[in-house]
């Protein structure tokens, strides 16, 4: 479970990179609103999942 714990975090804060990034390049115009839906979306998903586990450890 530690081992899970020790992955899960940098995976949270990762996932929250795949959360701003696509926004900032959809603001210059070098990414559709599509691919940026699809990335947000993947990206709250993956924190979610990783942050309660970590955040519940604490």
């Amino acid at each position: 479970m530690k081992a899970l714990i020790s992955l899960a975090k940098p995976l949270s804060w990762a996932s929250l990179l795949l959360i701003v990034i696509p926004t900032l390049l959809n603001f210059y115009g070098t990414m559709s609103e599509a691919m940026m839906n699809h990335l947000l979306l993947a990206g709250t998903m993956i924190w979610f999942v990783t942050a309660s586990l970590w955040m519940k450890a604490e």
